[in-house]
């Protein structure tokens, strides 16, 4: 992956890592623990049923029973997860050298703050990667039911609550936007 307005790429694994959480709005426990039976190339779709846990790296059920779905997979995604999946021959997507998965704090120190620091962006964790898909696919006109199924909520009051920020000039186009139907 490379990073947005830069030619400097994301070493990988980090780059898939960081696709995969951000295209399908994962919790980063839900991204470590992808097994590769969860990728579903034929149906076109990736099935979320279980989390790392931060503390232990122990694989579990994921957080609630809406969270645990099947979500769409983009094109350009399932050439990322191919050609990861050709380099790498383990149950779970993601793993470390020892062939466990990650420690997502170990990552986001080690791998995710470096790389941020370099691209002189604002340190962040994974789940900003989380935020930004909500806001991201509101912005571009999902309705709040959409995203509330892509980010696997029970109710589309915590999307909007939690996840749906207002980017840069976005209320304000909104309002012209609706004046200018409204008032000739």
């Amino acid at each position: 992956m490379k990073c947005a307005g830069s030619s400097l790429p994301a070493p990988e694994p980090l780059g898939t890592i960081v696709a995969v959480t951000a295209v399908l709005g994962l919790r980063i426990g839900e991204t470590l623990a992808f097994r590769k039976s969860d990728v579903g190339f034929a149906g076109h779709v990736n099935h979320i049923r279980q989390s790392g846990d931060a503390a232990t790296r122990q694989v579990q059920a994921v957080k609630s029973k809406a969270s645990s779905a099947d979500l769409p997979m983009p094109s350009g995604l399932e050439r990322r997860l191919k050609a990861h999946m050709a380099r790498h021959d383990a149950a779970l997507l993601f793993v470390n050298r020892r062939a466990r998965p990650f420690s997502a704090n170990k990552l986001r120190t080690r791998q995710l703050h470096p790389l941020l620091d370099r691209l002189g962006i604002e340190r962040g964790g994974f789940h900003s990667l989380r935020h930004g898909a909500a806001s991201s696919l509101l912005a571009d006109g999902a309705t709040p039911v959409v995203v509330q199924g892509q980010l696997r909520h029970s109710d589309a009051r915590i999307t909007l609550g939690i996840y749906g920020h207002v980017i840069d000039d976005e209320q304000r186009n909104a309002v012209q936007t609706r004046s200018a139907r409204l008032v000739h």
